[in-house]
């Protein structure tokens, strides 16, 4: 009997603000220049949709969440996927080998080692240290990884809306902004998913090179597959043009 070949693609999101979109498709558009049989789905509203979006192979319509990224992510169309969070750009052809990345793993992260804290703040707190970066995924489409992701989601919306928090005095409530917390909490303290295979990519600068970084300290080498130019750095552009790639 022949067994079909598992689909493997990338999810961008995009929600909330017009500047996510133009990042998005603009991902979009340098994954294909790279990798043009690389399939693209594209997480976005409806209200922005345009003419960019014509080279996502598939297009899902999410609501405006300041972090539709985790719904996006549930919602996957492929077997294996790569999520990259919108502000960011391809840099490299190595785009086309991330899956092999994942090896037996459910779930690949990039970290939060303390030689970056210098960027990212300090990611302890009284019950724990960050050490996942969610900026990018790659994932299998597995059941309980499905449902992990949509506990994701539904765990950060309590959380912001106040509706479910641990305890105070060893999770500060000021971490209630932050997905990243969120995925801390999944990953360390639910039971259910205490036998899921989390690892951090080995290079993970190459998946995930924050344009904050000091190049001293972490070079940005040749094979750096996409720069994270963080939201900030990417709202100080006005105008980015689509005419090619200009």
């Amino acid at each position: 009997m022949q067994v079909d070949e598992l689909t493997k693609g990338y999810l961008i999101v995009a929600s909330r603000d017009e500047i996510y979109y133009s990042w998005a498709t603009k991902l979009l558009g340098d994954i294909k220049d790279f990798y043009p049989e690389a399939k693209v789905c594209l997480v976005t509203e409806e209200r922005f949709l345009d003419s960019r979006a014509d080279e996502a192979d598939e297009i899902l319509i999410c609501d405006d969440n300041y972090r539709a990224k985790m719904w996006g992510m549930a919602n996957t169309p492929w077997d294996i996927t790569f999520y990259m969070d919108a502000d960011m750009e391809c840099m490299h052809e190595d785009i086309s080998k991330v899956f092999d990345e994942l090896d037996d793993n459910d779930m690949m992260f990039t970290g939060l080692p303390v030689d970056r804290w210098y960027i990212f703040g300090p990611t302890e707190f009284p019950g724990g240290t960050f050490t996942l970066c969610g900026a990018v995924c790659l994932y299998r489409k597995t059941p309980i990884v499905i449902e992990f992701m949509q506990d994701w989601y539904e765990y950060y919306n309590k959380q912001r809306d106040g509706s479910w928090w641990p305890d105070e005095k060893l999770y500060p409530k000021h971490l209630n902004v932050w997905d990243q917390f969120t995925l801390w909490w999944l990953t360390n303290k639910e039971e259910k998913y205490k036998d899921l295979k989390i690892e951090i990519f080995e290079d993970d600068l190459k998946w995930n090179y924050w344009s904050l970084l000091d190049r001293k300290k972490q070079p940005l080498k040749e094979d750096v597959v996409l720069l994270h130019l963080s939201c900030q750095a990417s709202r100080k552009i006005s105008e980015i043009k689509y005419d090619g790639l200009s």
